[in-house]
């Protein structure tokens, strides 16, 4: 059975940074000084568990001041044997109620992979500008304008 929970950082620390270090770090050769950015302890965490074991994760930063958005959603992290099944957009779209929860009127952005424009599509992201480079991998910004529905 599949559980996302909204937890923080100190509760969760051990289960989130084996998740980000096996994917970010272990898969796909994040340096560790890009990958542990000194926001953790300031961001709302999702924890994606199978039977109680953890298996994804995600944050979003409040950023009041941003131009792009109240939201920031990032480092969404999904163990490789569960991917392809819908469940990284079941955490994404627990991400996106719980901000609408928060202010229905701001928008969320994030950073994707540029490689992953579509996944974020489907859930109601658009890109903006153009492709920039964080950590050795391609990125795009996106953001999602606010009570937007996913197709």
């Amino acid at each position: 059975m599949y559980q996302i929970i909204q937890t923080d950082w100190e509760s969760h620390q051990d289960e989130l940074t084996a998740i980000r270090t096996q994917v970010f770090v272990d898969e796909q050769q994040v340096p560790l000084s890009d990958e542990w950015d000194g926001r953790d302890a300031d961001a709302v965490h999702f924890l994606l568990l199978e039977d109680d074991v953890p298996i994804g994760c995600a944050r979003v930063l409040i950023e009041e001041d941003n131009p792009l958005g109240r939201f920031h959603i990032g480092r969404v992290s999904l163990l490789r044997p569960y991917r392809g099944q819908g469940l990284g957009h079941s955490l994404v779209q627990s991400l996106v109620e719980f901000c609408e929860s928060q202010d229905a009127g701001s928008a969320i952005f994030l950073h994707a992979q540029a490689a992953r424009q579509k996944f974020y599509r489907i859930l109601g992201f658009e890109a903006l500008g153009d492709e920039f480079m964080d950590a050795g991998i391609a990125h795009i910004t996106m953001r999602r304008a606010p009570n937007q529905e996913s197709s």
